[in-house]
């Protein structure tokens, strides 16, 4: 049960990564433009985390299903993961409406 969060984070990835393969809408696009993006969200939201940290505006949470393994001090493994899957699934989000939007506009979506 510890490794539970950080699974159901990585499993919610790799199911999005296969919907962006089938569609290419990011990573599978463009690739090394979507890692500079990825990363680029990732440390931005990585600086916000410790900046709220230092602040004491909010803590790391107990659960059963958290690893208990901390990066830093107040900020488990599990915040990393979540950070570059909430990149990711914005990315593949902005992906697909704009392919949606361009297909609209071709007149092939009904």
């Amino acid at each position: 049960m510890r490794f539970a969060y950080l699974a159901s984070i990585l499993v919610s990835a790799l199911c999005l990564g296969l919907v962006d393969r089938r569609w290419r809408l990011f990573l599978f696009a463009r690739p090394l433009r979507a890692l500079a993006v990825l990363a680029v969200g990732f440390a931005f939201f990585l600086v916000w985390d410790l900046a709220a940290l230092d602040q004491s505006i909010y803590r790391r949470g107990d659960s059963p299903a958290m690893t208990g393994i901390e990066v830093a001090d107040e900020l488990p493994v599990e915040e990393l993961f979540f950070i570059g899957f909430l990149c990711y699934t914005t990315m593949v989000l902005h992906g697909l409406a704009a392919h949606l939007l361009s297909r609209r506009r071709e007149g092939s979506v009904s």
